[in-house]
């Protein structure tokens, strides 16, 4: 309801296709070359934010329908960069604490350093990875629900 009383005009069904993928990708990557920037350790909020992206990036993701062009081969790119950037974001914390855990000499600051290494090692296969995988990541996305009456067997 508005202020007026009146009701709210109803949502259109398709408005998770009107959001501009370019614009998406740009904010996860802004945000994301944040905890690059920044010295100091992981962090579980590292973690948090890290599947935050992912699950907006899944949420919002669309499979090209057209014929293979080259801008589709950079939606492709992109989708799969930002992807790897929100995984290796999430895997930050988990690795720094394997090489606190592992006995990396020196302070906790170097684990968190190994891990930043790590991290920006473990992107590029990443990348890669889910570009190659990402046909199959739309399908799945894209893919109706089993039917059921949601009862457990």
């Amino acid at each position: 309801m508005t202020s007026s009383g009146a009701e709210d005009p109803p949502r259109d069904a398709s408005a998770a296709e009107k959001v501009d993928p370019g614009a998406l990708t740009t904010a996860i990557v802004a945000a994301g070359a944040a905890f690059f920037a920044q010295p100091g350790d992981w962090t579980f909020l590292s973690v948090v934010l890290g599947v935050s992206f992912l699950l907006v990036l899944l949420a919002y993701h669309r499979p090209r329908e057209s014929a293979p062009t080259v801008q589709a081969v950079f939606v492709r790119a992109a989708f799969a960069a930002t992807v790897a950037l929100s995984l290796c974001i999430a895997a930050g914390a988990p690795l720094q604490l394997a090489a606190e855990t592992t006995g990396i000499p020196g302070s906790n600051h170097e684990a968190a350093d190994a891990a930043t290494e790590w991290v920006s090692w473990a992107w590029v296969p990443t990348m890669l990875l889910v570009f190659w995988l990402e046909p199959r990541i739309a399908r799945v996305l894209t893919g109706k629900r089993p039917e059921g009456n949601g009862q457990a067997r």
